[in-house]
Formats: structure tokens, C-alpha cells, sequence
């Protein structure tokens, strides 16, 4: 005999094949919520253990409405002689619960559609406070805000800089040479005065000037561009405080990613999906094109060629190697990024294996390819963007002609 067994917000109930309730465990009143979270979590209950037990002696067949494993059930029941264990996503246990749902509560002990109501309300609502909280707890997700942040520090820098250096220019333009934009703002804000600047500062970055030719300005003036330097000094040093932080966080929740990659394009992977539990979960293949995904869907539609990689491409080992061993290495580096991210996430421990085992292959993959590949196979036409290959075209005045493109 076959039994179904699914799960609702008063705890398990267990249905036979003409879909009437042959046992049920309820859960208390104020542990609801949190075994509504344990459910979420894919953990298997006490109730559920416990109902199982029960109705295994009269079925031989218990079909279970769950997101487990098998081999979860397999574990706590393997014991039971001649039970088959079956996971479905649904059954019909199920759908008949959730069409039914007053009245199989009130059987389970309820008190009224009233409570019911008030009950269900409330339990949701503890599980979102607390969902909620323990995803703010994740460490991963500030890594996320400070990569975030220096990515917008550094677009506003360099829209500030250009500011300021057009800005300067006025009073002493021939401090454009300090090609560094860190010195050139350091000079604005620690010093200001162009004279003061001739006199000592500008021999330090190799320039013999005199006199400058720019414009003569008022000290209210000179003090409102020294002061929006400062504004910008302040900034960069905020970038750098926010880099040893984010160094710091790597180190400690994602030490084989920051071996590989380094902190900055580690912490940006990152960021890029989300958390470390999504990236922990992709495969090796969607690594390597994250962050190419327009030219994946424009290789789908269009036929063109698919991308070979994504962020990865700031790595070093991809960004400096040559044309035709780019795909290669970027593959190799995408299995290793997809190694590191799940030792980070179910161990935590640092295996310098992972960044010399790539090391290796990187080189052998240099040396097996010292050139690029003779191919005699010519390149098909490729079709224009929109246009299917088989095109029937209606012309008034004219029969339909079916044009070959």
C-alpha cells in the first residue's frame, strides 16, 4: 500500500491513496517558525521521523513531498525492511493539503479558521524577521558593500580629478606634467601656492620651472581649490582603507580564492553573483563567462562566436597571455576558481595545491603552444543579425520567391 506524507505550516500529515488523513504530527504552537526554517534548510524533522516510523508498519510505499536527498531518508531508515522511501516535489498528498488546508488543520487540532489565520500570519512573519537577519549575518555580504564601494569611489575620483585639474590649470598649468593624479592631488592639497610648489615640490617629480604663466587668483580662490583637494585626497585614502579591509575579509572567508585571484577580483566574482554559497554552486563553465553574458546571449541568437571569459579576463595570466591559448588558460583558471570557492565555503582552510597545481598547467599549456594553429577550414558566412535562414519575401505585382541568405 502506498502512503503520501507532505509538509504544512502545522506540521506533517500523512494521506492514502484515496487522499484521506491516516496519521499526522503536529507541531507546538511555539516552535512553528523555526521548524518552518529547518524545513527551508532541508533538514529532516523530528515529526517527520516520527510519522514515518508510524505508518511504515501497514505501507510498503511512502511517497514524501520534500527537496531531500533520498540518501538523507536512506540514513534514518534504512534500518526498515521491505519500506520504499520515494521523493517527489509535489504528490498528490500534497496538493490535496494545500487545496484543503482549513480542514486539515482544524483535524490536527486547531482550534478555529480564526486562529488558523492568525497563527499562519504570525509564524511568516518570525521566518522572514529571521531569514532576514541571518542573510544580513553573512559576512560575504559586506565583502560585497566594500567592493561595491571602491568601484564607486574610483568612478567619482576620476570625474573629480579631470574637475579639478581644469579647474587648477587656470592658476598654474604647468603642474599638468604630474602625470600621477594621487602626486598632483597631493601637491594641490598639502601645498596649493604655485610658488611654493617651484620652489621645492616640483624637482621631486624631475621638472626645472621658473615662472608660470597662468592666471593670477585671488586667496579665497586658491583656498576653494585646496579645499576641494583635500575632498579628494580624503577620498583616495578612503579607496585604500576600504582595499586593506577588503583584503582582510578575503583572507578570512575566502583564502584559496584570494590565493588564485587575489583580493580585488575575488571579492568582485563575488559581488557579481551575489554571495559565496551561489558561486560555491556554479559550475566551472559559467565561471569562466560571468560577466559576458551579452555576448552569450548575442552568440545564441546571432550565431557569432561565444565568449571565452568574463571578469576572469583582469586576471594577469588571461589579460597578458597570447590570443590563441587565452580560451585555454581562462578554462583551466575557471576549474581551479571553482575548486577554490567550494574549499572556501565547506572547509575555510587555505591548500596552496590549488594555486600551484594552476601555476603548472599555465605553463605547460605555454609551452605546448608556442604558436597558433594552421587551420585550412574557411570560415562560414555568418547570417545578419535578426534575418532567419530561410526567408519567404512578398513583393506586390510579384510571385513569392524563397530566398536562400
Amino acid at each position: 500500500m502506498e502512503a503520501y506524507i507532505s509538509f504544512c505550516v502545522g506540521g506533517f500529515a500523512a494521506f492514502d491513496k484515496n487522499l484521506k488523513i491516516i496519521d499526522y504530527e503536529r507541531f507546538k504552537d511555539d516552535e512553528i517558525h523555526l521548524k518552518i526554517i529547518q524545513n527551508l534548510n532541508d533538514e529532516i524533522l523530528e515529526e517527520e521521523i516520527n510519522i514515518i516510523n508510524r505508518i511504515a508498519n501497514n505501507h510498503s510505499t511512502i511517497n514524501i513531498e520534500s527537496k531531500k536527498r533520498i540518501s538523507n531518508y536512506k540514513t534514518e531508515f534504512g534500518s526498515l525492511d521491505n519500506l520504499e522511501i520515494k521523493i517527489n516535489i509535489t504528490n498528490i498528498g500534497g496538493e490535496h493539503l494545500r487545496g484543503n488546508m482549513g480542514k486539515v488543520l482544524l483535524y490536527m487540532g486547531f482550534e478555529s479558521k480564526e486562529r488558523i489565520r492568525k497563527l499562519i500570519v504570525d509564524n511568516f512573519n518570525k521566518v522572514a524577521r529571521l531569514k532576514m537577519k541571518e542573510s544580513s549575518q553573512e559576512e560575504d555580504k559586506l565583502l560585497i558593500q566594500s567592493i561595491n564601494a571602491i568601484d564607486e569611489i574610483d568612478e567619482a575620483i576620476s570625474k573629480l580629478v579631470e574637475r579639478i585639474r581644469e579647474w587648477y590649470a587656470i592658476y598654474f598649468p604647468e603642474i599638468e606634467v604630474v602625470n600621477k593624479n594621487e602626486a598632483y592631488v597631493k601637491l594641490i592639497a598639502d601645498v596649493g601656492d604655485r610658488e611654493k610648489i617651484i620652489e621645492s615640490h616640483l624637482k621631486e617629480h624631475g621638472i626645472d620651472i621658473d615662472v608660470s604663466s597662468g592666471a593670477d587668483i585671488e586667496i579665497e580662490d586658491l583656498e576653494m581649490i585646496k579645499g576641494f583637494g583635500k575632498s579628494i585626497k580624503s577620498l583616495q585614502e578612503s579607496r585604500k582603507a576600504i582595499e586593506k579591509y577588503v583584503d582582510i575579509k578575503m583572507d578570512k572567508i575566502a583564502p584559496n580564492l584570494k590565493n588564485l585571484l587575489g583580493s580585488s577580483l575575488g571579492a568582485k566574482l563575488i559581488s557579481h553573483v551575489g554571495s559565496m554559497k551561489k558561486l560555491a554552486f556554479y559550475p566551472s563553465g559559467t565561471i569562466q563567462i560571468l560577466g559576458a553574458e551579452k555576448a552569450l546571449f548575442r552568440h545564441l541568437k546571432t550565431g557569432e562566436d561565444p565568449p571565452k571569459h568574463g571578469i576572469i579576463y583582469q586576471h594577469p595570466d588571461v589579460r597578458t597571455s597570447k590570443w590563441w591559448i587565452r580560451g585555454k588558460i581562462s578554462r583551466v583558471l575557471a576549474l581551479k576558481i571553482s575548486l577554490s570557492v567550494r574549499k572556501d565555503y565547506f572547509n575555510g582552510k587555505l591548500d596552496e595545491k590549488i594555486k600551484e597545481d594552476y601555476t603548472e598547467k599555465v605553463e605547460k599549456i605555454k609551452k605546448e603552444n608556442p604558436f597558433p594553429k594552421k587551420t585550412n577550414k574557411k570560415k562560414k558566412n555568418k547570417r545578419k543579425k535578426h534575418e532567419p535562414k530561410n526567408k519567404k519575401i512578398k513583393r506586390r505585382g510579384r510571385k513569392t520567391k524563397e530566398c536562400v541568405i
